[in-house]
């Protein structure tokens, strides 16, 4: 751990969270986690993630809340005793003052169409009532994990080619990155409700298939001060939509995914960000024909 920097550090810490969040964290803990004192680690992340612990933790179990209460049959009690308040009032309270509105208002207005646009807004911010877009076409698939290099981006999702030039940069150096090389996005906000500058996406590249997390050509890579080692997919169904077309269609796409497929298709969102698939490149294709396919993780029929 003497080897890592602060940013590492705190990384470990913002990972355990994110992967732990219905286990209310320990500072003792998470100071460990990072090799901090406790009596320096709360200033230190609080400096470096710009709230502190308890805020971060509340504002994403809020947030995930809000999309549980528009995609899911959870009772508001259910859904309030998950974010970790003990009454119907106390969420109340702290979600109206996040979101802007009631628990029950927000889950009548179904979150999106009524939510998102804004009073004197006519463009469409659905991909389903764009004209110039194809019919969507959503697909139950699965796709096995697959390891990948990772750069953490925070702040808003058309601003992450810097992490994206770090990562590709870091890979090409060091010789894993080629032709078979498949790019992937983590989006873990929904920039409807999380602010743009708290958005956080993981820019992933997948890594050969026999190497696993301790292959010797992969130790290097994982010192790297910024890269870590993941793991994208899982065993379960997905949703998957393909977009064609610039990246700015993604954000109506998801909409349109959870604003109309879902209520749709009697289906429900299993609790993971999901991640897109980018099928080429921006740097060698013409922007109308850029391919991404965007997977939603489900829940099974038994859940």
């Amino acid at each position: 751990m003497e080897t890592l920097s602060y940013q590492q550090r705190i990384g470990l810490v913002i990972r355990h969270i994110e992967q732990n969040l219905d286990t209310r964290p320990d500072l003792d803990e998470l100071a460990r986690i990072a090799c901090f004192s406790p009596y320096h680690f709360h200033r230190i992340f609080s400096a470096m993630v710009g709230e502190s612990v308890a805020a971060y933790v509340r504002r994403l179990l809020l947030e995930r809340a809000a999309m549980q209460l528009g995609h899911s049959a959870e009772s508001v009690m259910q859904i309030a005793l998950g974010a970790g308040y003990d009454s119907v009032d106390a969420f109340t309270r702290a979600f109206r003052a996040h979101i802007g509105m009631l628990p029950s208002e927000y889950r009548r207005r179904r979150t999106y169409r009524q939510v998102v646009r804004k009073p004197g807004e006519d463009r469409p911010l659905f991909y389903h009532e764009m004209p110039q877009c194809h019919p969507m076409e959503v697909q139950i698939k699965r796709f096995a994990p697959r390891l990948v290099a990772a750069v953490r981006h925070t702040g808003p999702y058309e601003e992450c080619g810097p992490a994206w030039d770090k990562l590709c940069g870091t890979l090409a150096a060091s010789g894993l990155l080629s032709a078979e090389s498949v790019a992937y996005g983590v989006s873990y906000d929904n920039p409807d409700i999380t602010l743009p500058q708290k958005c956080r996406m993981d820019a992933c590249v997948s890594l050969p298939p026999h190497m696993t997390q301790t292959s010797a050509e992969l130790r290097a890579l994982a010192q790297h001060e910024e890269i870590i080692l993941r793991l994208v997919g899982s065993e379960q169904e997905y949703a998957a939509l393909h977009v064609r077309g610039s990246y700015t269609l993604l954000h109506p796409a998801y909409r349109s995914l959870f604003g109309m497929w879902f209520p749709q298709s009697g289906r429900e969102p299993f609790n993971d960000p999901g991640f897109e698939i980018y099928w080429n490149s921006p740097h060698s294709t013409p922007e109308e024909e850029l391919l991404t396919e965007i997977c939603i993780p489900l829940k099974s029929h038994s859940s």
